[in-house]
């Protein structure tokens, strides 16, 4: 058994920089048509009376029940406002993503200023969820994708550390991942209904022991990416990428009727697409760790 070379160092090629780019664009796009036509998890903020009730009693003059029913102030239409606002920035980000290069050295800042916004919106899932914390550092591979691509395009180096760096953070996402598979945190009824139409499962129960299984996997491929034998840790980052793809295009390919083609493709496919870094960064580390690519 071959162990894997660890030390060497390169430049990145651009045809890795083709394929972060794509990726990133394809997260801003997705969370962008979220922010302008969905909901974003605002609600959970501002409707959090113990955390604003005496900011909003001393501002408005008026109770909280005023608050939240519209009375005082129109809250409503405020984070409907709000959220459109953060979906133009994350859809402009999108835009940006794709032709910006180096010497535009606002766009770096860009990039920095819109992984704080996804590492927000991740706190907001959080909190959305009952504060599990699987729910946030699921999100990790989402939060640093344009983080990795600020360092790919801005003069950063194919260095062990990097890819070790990338290791961690698909690791913590396909853990965080695998807990609500494994049923650790309640599985989420949606996933078991997307094993029975996708898979053809006839009973529910199937689909609950299958995702345990895949939980399972998820945990063993976390590990298994740090094995120093090549062949080992190639079989993980290639068990991840291909769940990573299958489980993003479930989002849609679960909820896609060919009688409502458009409105399927409108409710379902920006989750597809801001998912497919959590197979893409896995593809993106593959070809990193190749010596001659």
């Amino acid at each position: 058994m071959k162990l894997e070379e660890k030390t060497f160092i390169r430049s990145f090629n651009s045809k890795e920089l083709l394929l972060l780019r794509i990726l990133v664009f394809c997260l801003f796009f997705g969370r962008g048509w979220q922010g302008l036509f969905w909901d974003l998890p605002l609600r959970t903020f501002f409707w959090d009376q113990s955390l604003l009730e005496g900011i909003v009693t001393t501002l408005t003059a008026d109770t909280w029940q005023n608050y939240v029913t519209n009375k005082s102030f129109n809250v409503d239409q405020f984070i409907d406002s709000l959220g459109v606002g953060i979906g133009v920035f994350w859809m402009c980000c999108a835009i940006v993503v794709l032709f910006f290069r180096e010497t535009w050295k606002l766009g770096k800042w860009l990039l920095y200023l819109g992984s704080f916004s996804l590492s927000l919106l991740a706190l907001l899932y959080f909190k959305d969820k009952f504060w599990q914390v699987g729910q946030f550092f699921e999100y990790a591979t989402q939060v640093t994708a344009p983080l990795i691509l600020v360092h790919i395009l801005y003069g950063g180096q194919n260095t062990p550390r990097f890819r070790t760096t990338l290791k961690a953070i698909i690791a913590t996402t396909f853990i965080c991942h695998g807990l609500y598979a494994y049923a650790y945190y309640p599985q989420p009824g949606i996933w078991i209904q997307w094993c029975m139409d996708v898979l053809y499962f006839k009973e529910d129960q199937t689909a609950s022991q299958f995702l345990i299984v895949m939980g399972v996997l998820d945990f063993i491929a976390a590990v298994l990416l740090f094995v120093p034998f090549k062949w080992i840790s190639s079989l993980a980052i290639w068990y991840c990428i291909i769940w990573g793809i299958l489980t993003s295009l479930a989002r849609l390919v679960g909820n896609f009727y060919i009688e409502m083609f458009w409105e399927s493709l409108h409710q379902h496919a920006y989750q597809a697409l801001y998912r497919l870094v959590h197979g893409g960064i896995p593809l993106l580390l593959w070809w990193c760790s190749k010596e001659d690519a």
